[in-house]
């Protein structure tokens, strides 16, 4: 799991590439956060030092995209992994972004998604969906009901003639965030609805709640 840019200061979704990497890194906030910060009532130092209670961590991977304000990092605050909380930069647990910094060098590709619905296909013939609640972007949206994209070839994986609608329609409305087994034959949980009322509520946008949602895709 990562920690993502909260609403209204989204990760950007790029290609990129790591432009340095920086052990025990020390984090200058940018004027913008320190703003937030102080309309909080918080004060930020002009820089925090490298340590245990850097809130990047131990280790950051810096993003050729844009000036360089973008990375992906550790944290002192496993709370907001999962989460939304970020200032547009790409949050791991200790021990992930540890193993992450170890296995990649400068000039590595890196490329972002923002990606609710995956499919794959397995070498053994097994067919997966993986359904997320698409990213919320003001406060209005409920994330269960917004509409989810359907592109070209996941419409294909769907009515392929090996894959299971009914598992698919059924995926679509849970949004667990799981991979699901959706090969035509596996068992069909009570109460599903129907393909096409799934395949419409995964198409055409819908009532919303006064929600938010703080969790990522």
């Amino acid at each position: 799991p990562i920690g993502i840019g909260q609403q209204g200061i989204m990760t950007p979704s790029v290609v990129t590439r790591v432009s340095q990497k920086i052990p025990n890194p020390t984090w200058t906030p940018t004027p913008n956060i320190r703003k937030r910060y102080a309309q909080e009532g918080v004060k930020l130092p002009i820089v925090f030092p490298a340590g245990p209670d850097n809130p990047m961590g131990l280790f950051a991977l810096r993003l050729a995209y844009g000036s360089g304000h973008y990375l992906i990092h550790g944290t002192n605050a496993d709370f907001g992994i999962g989460m939304r909380v970020s200032s547009g930069c790409i949050r791991l647990r200790p021990d992930d972004i540890e193993a992450l910094f170890n296995s990649v060098s400068e000039d590595t590709r890196v490329q972002i998604v923002n990606q609710p619905v995956k499919y794959a296909i397995e070498p053994d013939g097994k067919r997966y969906l993986e359904v997320h609640q698409p990213l919320s972007r003001n406060e209005h949206d409920d994330p269960q009901t917004m509409p989810l994209p359907l592109g070209k070839a996941l419409k294909r994986f769907i009515n392929n003639e090996q894959s299971d609608k009914a598992l698919i329609e059924a995926a679509l409305r849970r949004r667990s965030g799981m991979p699901v087994l959706v090969n035509l034959g596996e068992a069909v949980e009570p109460g599903a609805v129907t393909p096409q009322k799934a395949l419409e509520s995964a198409q055409e946008p819908q009532a919303t709640q006064d929600s938010a949602a703080v969790r990522k895709s």
